[in-house]
């Protein structure tokens, strides 16, 4: 008798980003997104039946009432299990930007589902996972994916999409690991009463097209300008929210987006994209993202710079 169930998810990073929702209840996003998946940042979880709903962070008790919310709706949608004591281990600095809770809610998700015995391909597991987390449901594959925001619960969920090798990397700027003073959830619904909103939303599409004939034809330069356009005009919406606008960026964020553009004038190949966190992530190629990751952490020996490279789907134990 199955007594405990583990799975493993890798977080992403959207070069596309999910920024606002059609359906808060459903999470349908307003935008469609793609994403990369990451080697180096991941999350561990087991379920073993217990009492009640718990849930447990790097052997720390958690507020479990987002857990045991969405353990419901998968109870509701797949027909009852028994209480979760839910052990995560997090390899991703939580609310900073760095996508913990994809990784999070997809490994949840799979973990349940292994439990269950639940016969679900990784797209149907990505739309449960969308419940919990919208960015989770790209988690469940491996380098490229695309979340289809769909028009109902049954058309929106992720999948893999075929890229020829590519050579990219992230150089992954570590501003800051606290918790973010407003979250995903609360950011998103203050940027969409931006005025320019829709047109975000109306150029994404557009972009969404550019970026995977980008992929197709090995063009990492254009990947870099679509991916750093999109972030910073999402983030751009956020300044102009009529409902008490905000920022996610920092002193030290404004400096190396700056440093930035000073190494593509140097010729390096170099493009930032940013989620809800003041953490920049440097859309590069491997042979250069050591060098990149050389001359900033000379420049700013406060912050912590890695090297993420495209990482696996979703894996048990």
């Amino acid at each position: 008798m199955t007594t405990n169930a583990t799975a493993i998810a890798h977080t992403n990073i959207a070069l596309m980003k999910y920024w606002g929702k059609a359906d808060s209840k459903l999470n349908l996003p307003t935008t469609s997104s793609l994403s990369l998946t990451l080697d180096e940042y991941y999350t561990k979880t087991t379920v073993e039946e217990g009492p009640e709903d718990k849930l447990y962070i790097n052997e720390l008790p958690q507020d479990s009432k987002r857990v045991h919310q969405f353990l419901n709706v998968l109870r509701e949608e797949m027909g009852d299990f028994p209480p979760f004591t839910v052990i995560s281990v997090n390899k991703v600095p939580l609310s900073a930007g760095l996508a913990s809770s994809a990784s999070s809610f997809a490994a949840l998700t799979a973990a349940v589902a292994k439990f269950n015995n639940w016969d679900l391909s990784n797209e149907e597991l990505s739309r449960l996972a969308r419940r919990g987390s919208g960015s989770a449901t790209r988690s469940f594959f491996p380098d490229f994916a695309i979340w289809e925001k769909g028009d109902s619960d049954k058309t929106s969920y992720a999948h893999h999409i075929d890229v020829p090798d590519l050579p990219i990397a992230l150089v992954v700027c570590k501003i800051a690991g606290t918790v973010k003073k407003v979250s995903s959830s609360d950011g998103m619904v203050r940027a969409q009463t931006s005025p320019n909103y829709q047109a975000w939303v109306d150029e994404s599409a557009k972009q969404l097209e550019e970026m995977k004939a980008a992929l197709q034809e090995k063009d990492l330069e254009k990947v870099g300008q679509i991916a750093e356009a999109n972030a910073l005009a999402m983030h751009e919406l956020n300044l102009t929210a009529t409902d008490r606008r905000f920022t996610y960026f920092n002193q030290n964020t404004m400096k190396v987006l700056d440093a930035i553009k000073e190494l593509r004038a140097q010729g390096y190949l170099a493009y930032a994209t940013m989620d809800a966190g003041p953490n920049v992530k440097i859309i590069t190629n491997q042979e250069q993202a050591p060098a990149i990751k050389e001359a900033l952490a000379k420049r700013f020996r406060k912050i912590q710079f890695d090297i993420a490279t495209p990482g696996p789907g979703i894996s048990y134990e």
